[in-house]
């Protein structure tokens, strides 16, 4: 992955890639791939904006065959514990979910449209060590998310 790329653009621009690659990983872990966990894969590989949990399972109760919500909502964990799926806090809002590549990401966010840009790498080295030091916190990991407005929406 280059230092900046839109993480919505890379999913979408081609989702069976995505579901292809998370059912490779259940697979190499022995999980269990169903046809409900493959159908809660290939929605969340369409999205193009952050989505919630229950706009997920309300999306998926629109089809004839659709999962139960504790598959929904186990299915999310399960991504975002292997870094499949990001979880994102925007602001004051409910906390959404984006597709996303497993490794240390981090992420720009559009207040004005939703659009998420991933990029690899922070120089928070020094800062962590400092508040390691002077706070004696044993510090374990950190998420950095950044908001402000794409070009497209600043332009508008």
């Amino acid at each position: 992955m280059s230092d900046t790329q839109p993480t919505t653009a890379a999913v979408a621009a081609n989702p069976s890639t995505w579901v292809s690659m998370v059912r490779s990983a259940w697979q190499s872990a022995g999980m269990r791939i169903t046809e409900p966990r493959m159908r809660v894969l290939r929605r969340i590989a369409n999205y193009t904006t952050p989505f919630s949990a229950e706009q997920l399972f309300n999306d998926l109760n629109q089809d004839r065959f659709s999962p139960g919500r504790a598959t929904v909502y186990r299915t999310l964990e399960q991504l975002h514990e292997a870094g499949w799926l990001t979880r994102l806090h925007p602001g004051m809002s409910d906390s959404g979910y984006i597709a996303s590549w497993p490794g240390h990401i981090h992420h720009l966010i559009c207040t004005a449209c939703g659009t998420v840009v991933a990029f690899e790498g922070c120089a928070l080295g020094s800062l962590i060590e400092q508040l390691s030091t002077k706070t004696n916190f044993s510090i374990e990991g950190h998420l950095l998310q950044i908001y402000g407005r794409c070009p497209s929406c600043r332009n508008n």
